[in-house]
């Protein structure tokens, strides 16, 4: 008896320990991908890329991964293991994968419009949709207290703004177009987050694997990054990543893990 109580103990603290450096390696992840999109920018405040390069490249990066690390589970014998190729369950992942799509395209406009430091103050925005999605579609109850909590939240971006209005390091226009996309984010990106969570979690007691659930939703992901590709009309003679710098892979990359930490967290 007591050696299966510690046992026990020993897998919850592992547990949560995993969780824990999960959720400082996001947060350290999310703010580093926000400063190297601002680092890509070119001297007129502009990305010398096509943007739509970013979240195709980080959909596919994340879709590789997701494959190894399938298959290195398989060879393990270790975590969910099982498969299902149902056609609906497949078409389901594409509602999230496209508010992904959007919400990365997002960020970039934001950092563009009015600078990384508002990006990561606004961004807070998305944990109250996120609160009111959540109540609607998964049914969970949030306490007065915590309303009360989201409230000071969204004040608290708000007041933020009100500093910049005496001295704007932007001009009106950009400000007016980047906040609609703070708007656009916070509101796609808590119903995205939602559908994903209820995407995960809606197998019952069937243990699918996590990595195979990601890979049909980055596939769906790929296939919106190539769409808006083909819309954009990308010059292939200068190749794809024409004017991609350091700073615009290391975005890429950090965007790439920001993702695969936000399934294993939800």
């Amino acid at each position: 008896y007591l050696r299966a109580s510690y046992v026990d103990f020993v897998n919850l603290h592992s547990s949560f320990g995993s969780k824990l450096v999960c959720c400082i390696l996001l947060l350290v992840f999310s703010v580093a991908a926000t400063m190297f999109a601002s680092a890509s920018k070119s001297g007129d405040g502009e990305y010398p890329y096509n943007t739509f390069m970013v979240p195709c490249t980080v959909e596919v990066l994340k879709f590789l991964a997701s494959s190894l690390l399938l298959q290195v589970n398989k060879v393990s014998g270790t975590g969910g293991s099982e498969l299902s190729y149902s056609l609906e369950n497949f078409l389901h992942y594409s509602l999230p994968a496209f508010c992904y799509f959007i919400c990365n395209n997002c960020m970039l406009f934001i950092i563009r419009d009015l600078g990384p430091a508002t990006f990561q103050i606004l961004n807070n925005l998305k944990v109250i949709t996120t609160a009111a999605f959540m109540y609607i579609f998964l049914g969970k109850k949030i306490s007065w207290l915590r309303w009360k909590a989201l409230i000071i939240l969204a004040a608290g971006c708000m007041v933020s703004q009100l500093r910049t209005c005496d001295s704007p390091t932007h001009s009106s226009n950009s400000r007016v177009h980047g906040y609609f996309w703070v708007l656009l984010n916070a509101i796609i990106s808590g119903f995205g987050g939602v559908l994903s969570e209820k995407l995960l979690k809606g197998r019952g007691e069937r243990m699918e694997s996590i990595h195979w659930q990601n890979m049909q939703l980055y596939f769906f992901g790929i296939l919106f990054g190539l769409f808006s590709l083909l819309r954009e009309g990308v010059k292939t003679s200068l190749g794809v990543y024409h004017g991609f710098n350091s700073a615009a892979c290391a975005a890429v990359a950090s965007l790439a893990i920001c993702g695969l930490l936000v399934s294993f967290i939800l």
